[in-house]
């Protein structure tokens, strides 16, 4: 009896053996880890500098009429667009008519008495005296003329150039002054942005420098502008010297007024290591660390990180070009595991 029991005995034992190296298998098959990996490169990013910032309309100006009147009509409202050549406003033209009716008369009079004594002067009937001295009247009757017709058409106060009216001084009934402003006209297809660079900072900026300027209230797109002038006096209070960026305007939605962030290119670039957002990982200690992969094996790296942003983190130290990281399945893995990557 005690045979037959140590012999169930040591016949389980060998089972129990057998399962347990067959378990040992399945396990170490089950221990496999597998990862996403990311080769470190080399990243350039190029040097800028932020400002607040101002849009500017690219012209200012004060239409004026020429001569002095009454306001007849404005043709234009505030913040209409408006072409070269448009007309703005008028004036009553009432006297300016008639006073160019009298003088295309005493026009066409002087250039008829000038036919009839011309012919009298090649007859030689007529001294050289009253032929010169008609000839002096005609060409006062073709001044005065010239001169109504131009103060009739400076009635129509006309657009120099294309743009939007920015504010209309003056109201249909009111009597004006010559060159008194009417209307000020702005010309934005063009505007500027107007920063304050402090004096440590703008001998780094040069005319040409591209800039992307953001405008919050008006869209999350940047527009890009150049650098077209920078100033060469300093304001008295906060020592910071202008700089202008024209940024294109075609579809008028930038307007003077409006605040902005400019960000100023400086043409230079800087090549550092950069590494995702996920593949940093702090310890207990509260160290910045990576998994780095290293002939198939998972091994803790230490890195010192700088700057980061949604494009990933820069690595001061640690990690160099070409270094292989694990970016996904870190989180099953040990200091010196193998693992196989996807």
């Amino acid at each position: 009896m005690n045979i037959r029991i140590l012999f169930q005995l040591v016949v389980l034992t060998f089972i129990l053996n057998a399962c347990s190296q067959k378990g040992g298998t399945i396990e170490q098959h089950k221990d496999t880890i597998y990862v996403k990996t990311y080769k470190v490169g080399l990243q350039e990013e190029k040097t800028t500098s932020n400002y607040l910032g101002i849009v500017e309309e690219e012209i200012s100006a004060s239409i004026s009429f020429p001569l002095t009147g009454n306001i007849d009509a404005i043709k234009v409202s505030e913040g209409q667009k408006i072409k070269q050549g448009d007309l703005l406003a008028t004036l009553n033209d009432y006297s300016l008519k008639n006073a160019h009716s009298m003088a295309l008369a005493t026009l066409n009079q002087a250039e008829d008495a000038m036919k009839r004594i011309q012919m009298l002067y090649d007859n030689k009937s007529l001294p050289e005296i009253q032929y010169i001295e008609m000839q002096t009247n005609l060409e006062k009757a073709r001044a005065a003329e010239a001169i109504a017709r131009k103060n009739m058409n400076d009635s129509r106060l006309k657009a120099p150039f294309s743009g939007v009216v920015g504010k209309i001084r003056v109201e249909a009934g009111e009597n004006i002054l010559p060159n008194q402003p009417v209307i000020t006209l702005l010309k934005i297809s063009n505007v500027h942005v107007k920063v304050a660079v402090p004096e440590n900072e703008i001998n780094k900026l040069k005319v040409g420098q591209t800039a992307s300027i953001r405008i919050s209230a008006v869209s999350t797109d940047l527009f890009q502008g150049k650098v077209i002038s920078k100033g060469v006096i300093s304001d008295a209070i906060s020592h910071t010297y202008p700089v202008l960026i024209l940024v294109k305007n075609n579809e008028f939605l930038l307007l003077p007024g409006m605040v902005s962030e400019a960000q100023i290119n400086s043409g230079n670039s800087n090549s550092k290591v950069v590494v995702p957002n996920n593949s940093i990982l702090i310890d207990g200690d509260g160290n910045y660390y990576v998994w780095k992969l290293m002939q198939g094996k998972a091994t803790k790296q230490v890195v010192k990180i700088g700057t980061q942003n949604h494009n990933g983190v820069e690595i001061l130290n640690g990690l160099i070009n070409d270094d292989v990281i694990i970016t996904d399945g870190y989180q099953k893995v040990s200091n010196g595991q193998k693992v196989e990557v996807l």
